[in-house]
């Protein structure tokens, strides 16, 4: 039988300054306690996830259109694990799913000797669903900082962002996860990740 499990967040803390008074002029997305951190570690899998929120350093555009988050995944387990658009999610507490845009980056795991060679669009394998949609950008900046897809080998990490429809106009709550699995689709681990809306003044 093919295991799987749900990994909960646990949360670092990271306070948030002090609201201002006025008018509600912004909204942020944030952990329960207000900090834009979260960590899950799966101990059996070997596998860590790092999401923050907030720390879209790119064009404001981009971040006022779009759910960015920035996730880091460290593989310190035994087995592949498979980075995949069709395998993240989010989704708010009435169930509707915001549609992840896959910007395009994908890396590619072989020796260094054939790296230097290797030319052309890396295919990647889109993982359980394909309710993703693609987005380029002129300026090729949405790609650039993407969270890459392909598979990441044991002892290895990749990190970067990924981009929804932005959740901050129309929920108070989300959840984000990913069904972590090996490139042979095993289920190894479900994480995720509870985030809030938090309207600033």
């Amino acid at each position: 039988m093919k295991r799987e499990r749900t990994v909960l967040a646990t949360l670092l803390a990271a306070a948030l300054a002090a609201p201002l008074t006025g008018c509600v002029t912004s909204s942020e997305l944030v952990a329960a306690d207000g900090s834009h951190r979260l960590i899950a570690r799966d101990s059996q899998s070997g596998i860590t996830v790092v999401l923050t929120t907030e720390s879209w350093a790119g064009d404001s555009n981009y971040g006022d259109d779009l759910t960015v988050v920035h996730v880091l995944v460290a593989n310190m387990g035994s087995d592949p694990v498979l980075l995949a658009p069709g395998d993240f999610e989010l989704h708010d507490r009435r169930g509707f799913r915001y549609v992840l845009y896959d910007a395009g980056g994908a890396f590619a795991a072989m020796p260094a000797d054939q790296a230097a060679g290797h030319q052309g669009e890396i295919p990647y394998d889109p993982g359980r669903s394909l309710a993703y949609e693609s987005v380029r950008t002129q300026d090729g900046e949405l790609g650039r900082l993407a969270l890459p897809w392909g598979v990441l080998l044991p002892g290895t990490q990749m990190r970067g962002f990924i981009y929804f429809d932005d959740v901050r106009d129309s929920a108070n709550h989300a959840t984000l996860k990913w069904h972590a699995q090996t490139p042979e689709h095993r289920p190894l681990a479900d994480f995720g990740f509870a985030l809030h809306v938090a309207r600033l003044r």
